[in-house]
């Protein structure tokens, strides 16, 4: 594959660009073996020094990995979340090709005391209704990636709990079978620490670096639903491109995405 030389951008920007989008596209599946430095310049008709920086930055942002003796190996899949479409994990997953599952940690009833909010804070906003627990530890192809606490006012959490929730979609069950069409979601992310039981899900140690989402979902302007997610943060990564719009140049959230590492 010959580049444009006259082309402003640097050639190893170039290839870079094209070897990152040929690993979103499938070519080559995590684990796999990377062409070796002798190929790519076969194939792209670069030279070595072109070759090496090109698969040094793709080492840098993740996607390749370099083991001594071995060779270069491809490291992780690509996953990408419109902001804008409230969905799931599932939902995303599966519309991205690949296959989500869940362990079910736990399905209880929660009363909001005191103690429960010290946890929870964001449940304040469900006042002093009983609410129902959902927990799962999200796979994606098998790999335990998301730890997840997802509460609901306990008379949809309850009939919830009734579906085989390893295999099935909350939002999916939301709408199909409680007559739940969320609306819009308010949603947060911060840098957080690994504590004792994520570690233990997430095969982490205590203190591992991670990514906490918190969403607040709503039917109307009826709060229903509140999830905290738990990322490795070595394993996800969001990106968000930020746009002017047409009367100013004050940013505004456009497409996000989510990259699994």
């Amino acid at each position: 594959m010959a580049f444009d030389k006259n082309e402003p951008l640097p050639l190893h920007y170039q290839l870079t660009n094209d070897l990152r989008e040929t690993i979103k596209n499938g070519k080559w599946s995590v684990g796999d073996l990377f062409p070796t430095d002798k190929e790519l310049m076969a194939k792209y008709g670069v030279s070595s020094t072109t070759v090496r920086r090109a698969v040094a930055q793709l080492v840098q942002e993740g996607w390749l990995e370099r083991k001594p003796g071995k060779g270069t190996f491809v490291k992780k899949e690509h996953v990408e979340e419109t902001l804008g479409r409230l969905t799931g994990f599932f939902e995303e997953m599966r519309r991205h090709g690949f296959t989500p599952s869940a362990d079910v940690l736990d399905l209880r009833p929660i009363d909001i005391t005191p103690k429960e909010l010290e946890r929870t804070p964001g449940l304040s906003v469900f006042g002093e209704q009983k609410m129902f627990l959902v927990e799962r530890l999200q796979r994606l192809n098998g790999k335990p990636v998301v730890y997840l606490r997802s509460y609901w006012p306990y008379e949809y959490g309850k009939r919830m709990a009734e579906f085989d929730l390893s295999k099935e979609a909350l939002y999916e069950i939301a709408t199909r079978e409680l007559n739940l069409n969320l609306t819009r979601a308010e949603q947060t992310i911060a840098a957080g620490l690994a504590h004792k039981k994520e570690a233990e899900l997430l095969g982490v140690k205590v203190g591992f670096p991670m990514l906490i989402m918190e969403r607040l979902a709503y039917v109307g302007d009826r709060p229903i639903e509140l999830s905290i997610n738990a990322y490795r943060a070595d394993r996800y990564k969001y990106r968000v491109y930020l746009y002017p719009t047409s009367n100013n140049y004050e940013g505004i959230l456009l497409p996000q995405s989510i990259e699994y590492i």
